[in-house]
């Protein structure tokens, strides 16, 4: 797996490679590793057992969860990217489409309640259903809809910003991937997959991981560039794929940035757009947010010391908790994406690319929200 190209390496196709070209490795390694099947959290081959005591599962058998919020109200909102097809005929050797993506709202004590407040959302995905790109973002303000942002591909929703529609359906708010195609902010070329989303006064923030670009969508639908990506050189994008707002009033963006250990960034931005700060040291980062103590949260995709020729043994992936002072703490998650962190509570979606069945038909794989505890 590569990132490099003779040019320069587009949002888009680095993350196709991360989400997609990967599952070949990582399908065939996990489907052989079914017949481990379900396994007891004190039995030593079981990957999850070494860190046991650092996690409770608070919901599982999620469709490769991605982002996710944690609301005012203590509800938390997660974006699910689907399955791809429902049938076998939306499916082919190269993977599945349909319309399995949604998004899912977590209720009650520990979070123990489950309703779908956007359904029937596009779903690319794997031939086994891991992997799936879709509805990869979603969030809400106080007062305000659900929205979900799909990836760029077929149908009515692809590249959209999408909230519920009339009778249970899906109304368009905004096209993303119209708006790259029509101005390309970074100047670089047309390429989009918008990614994750942030609702707030106004209107939206919507990262464009493609298109290297926040962009302010108005409740209107009308688009405007808020900020461009840094550059990093002729082979290298940022690749924006977490917006959040921290409890310090500033917007927190994560990079994927490139394949290389430590080099993507967390940056922070304030309310106008303009950039205040980075902070460095990252692994292709998934999810971020910051606590009311300064704490902030990040999530590392393929962060670690794991690789895939480990799995199943040792997934790839953790989140990283930085202090106030710099000093900074791991946790082992496998595959994770969106955190979301209030008070004490410090919730991750945990292996974000597994199909609600989990990898190789074992359900302790699949996708799933994890409350993180002893950093």
């Amino acid at each position: 797996m590569s990132f490099a190209t003779p040019r320069r390496t587009r949002g888009l196709r680095r993350l196709a490679v991360a989400l997609s070209g990967t599952a070949l490795v990582a399908g065939a390694t996990l489907t052989g590793a079914s017949a481990v099947g379900t396994q007891s959290p004190s039995d030593p081959a079981d990957p999850l057992a070494r860190i046991a005591d650092r996690y409770t599962v608070v919901r599982s058998g999620l469709d490769n969860p991605r982002s996710l919020q944690i609301l005012p109200t203590g509800n938390v909102l997660v974006a699910e990217a689907g399955h791809g097809s429902r049938t076998d005929a939306g499916c082919t050797e190269r993977g599945c489409a349909g319309r399995t993506g949604k998004v899912t709202l977590l209720t009650g004590v520990e979070s123990s309640k489950e309703a779908t407040v956007l359904d029937r959302l596009l779903s690319l995905s794997g031939p086994d259903g891991s992997f799936a790109t879709g509805a990869d973002g979603a969030s809400k303000r106080p007062g305000g809809a659900y929205v979900a942002i799909i990836a760029r591909g077929p149908g009515r929703q692809g590249g959209k910003l999408v909230a519920p529609g009339p009778e249970g359906g899906v109304r368009v708010i905004a096209n993303i991937s119209r708006y790259e195609e029509n101005h390309d902010p970074d100047g670089e070329g047309v390429d989009s997959n918008p990614y994750a989303v942030l609702a707030r006064r106004g209107g939206y923030l919507v990262a464009d991981a493609g298109g290297d670009s926040i962009l302010h969508v108005k409740l209107d639908g009308s688009i405007r560039t808020w900020a461009v990506m840094p550059e990093y050189g002729p082979r290298v994008d940022a690749v924006p794929t977490s917006i959040s707002r921290g409890a310090d009033g500033y917007i927190y963006v994560g990079e994927l940035h490139s394949e290389q250990r430590g080099k993507a960034n967390v940056l922070r931005y304030d309310r106008h757009g303009n950039l205040v700060d980075k902070i460095g040291g990252f692994t292709g980062v998934t999810g971020v947010d910051m606590s009311s103590n300064g704490n902030l949260y990040v999530s590392e995709l393929f962060g670690g010391p794991c690789g895939f020729d480990q799995i199943p043994s040792c997934f790839p992936g953790r989140v990283v908790k930085v202090a106030p002072n710099g000093d900074r703490k791991f946790l082992r998650v496998p595959f994770p994406a969106g955190v979301g962190v209030r008070g004490e509570r410090v919730l991750v979606s945990a292996f974000s690319v597994a199909p609600a069945e989990g990898f190789g038909g074992n359900p302790d794989w699949s996708g799933a929200v994890w409350r993180l505890r002893r950093f």
